[in-house]
């Protein structure tokens, strides 16, 4: 049983990467700092979270994670390839054993350069076995997608850990 002041995922989150020896870092965009937060609400979270990172724009994803500039440019910040390319980078310079990362469009209005609608989001979970990437389109307002998008990516994280 978890502790009632814990968000309970990012609880389940940390008990596995104890249980592996294992740390996590955390590269957001649209979600803006929602999954560092619910992961960092858990007591003791310094014995697995490494770090976690806002980059909202292509240049702070260059800046701080060294992205592909060609990728960004190719396939566009909202893409699978730039996400998995975000993730990867991620988790070499950290030095842990799993990465997870975001990059959408939360509205109220779409982006300019990208045919997507407001809601779309991809997110990628590296880790030892791998990199799994899906696309999503959540439903509802700013502050709705952002929530739905820590949500799945706590969930894609859980699922990369325990299966």
């Amino acid at each position: 049983m978890y502790p009632l002041e814990h968000d309970q995922l990012a609880f389940e989150i940390g008990e596995a990467l104890v249980a592996k020896g294992a740390k996590v870092a955390v590269a957001e965009t649209t979600a803006g700092g929602l999954i560092s937060a619910r992961m960092l609400s858990v007591a003791g979270a310094s014995r697995w979270f490494e770090r976690g990172v806002v980059v909202y724009t292509g240049t702070a994803r260059r800046d701080v994670i060294e992205t592909d500039t060609e990728i960004l440019r190719t396939y566009g910040a909202v893409s699978p390839e730039a996400v998995t390319d975000m993730v990867e980078r991620l988790r070499t310079r950290a030095g842990v054993d799993y990465a997870v990362g975001e990059s959408g469009i939360a509205g109220p209005i779409g982006s300019r350069r990208s045919p997507k609608p407001v809601g779309s989001v991809v997110i990628a979970v590296a880790g030892p076995d791998g990199t799994k990437v899906e696309e999503q389109v959540f439903p509802g307002s700013r502050a709705e997608v952002m929530v739905h998008i820590a949500e799945r990516s706590l969930e894609m994280l859980r699922e990369a850990l325990v299966g």
